[in-house]
């Protein structure tokens, strides 16, 4: 799989807080252009799985029913786990969930996705890649 590597510095790397343990995971941001959605965490790991064949359906209205529609049809991630509209990434220091998604109908339209370093971004077009962060 390839690897993209992303520099500490850039303005779209940041930690991520974890609320059971207080570590920082470090991880990269999309920015709200990239139209990164909707994308989802996988229930076991800090794997994303973005859908952009279904960003058609949920452009101008997230509703329950798109939400369903399109979580009965997410795929299971390369760890065992599988993608789920209500998950969030993993700590990397206690495997504790981050609790990005507060609002799984909301979250079909949030453009910001975070990749933790060393999460994989699989992609229904296109190439899966890991993302590295550099000191």
């Amino acid at each position: 799989m390839k690897v993209v590597e992303y520099e500490r510095s850039l303005q779209w790397v940041g930690h991520l807080h974890c609320p059971s343990c207080q570590h920082d995971n470090i991880g990269w941001r999309s920015s709200g252009m990239s139209e990164a959605f909707p994308h989802f965490y996988c229930s076991r790991c800090s794997n994303v799985y973005l859908n952009r064949r279904a960003q058609d359906l949920v452009y101008y209205e997230a509703t329950p029913e798109l939400l369903t529609r399109i979580a009965a049809a997410l795929p299971a991630c390369l760890c065992g786990g599988h993608f789920t509209p209500t998950a969030g990434p993993k700590c990397a220091a206690c495997h504790h969930e981050i609790p990005l998604v507060r609002n799984a109908v909301q979250h079909l339209q949030n453009p910001n996705m975070v990749l933790l370093d060393g999460a994989c971004l699989i992609r229904d077009e296109g190439e899966a890649y890991q993302v590295r962060i550099l000191s």
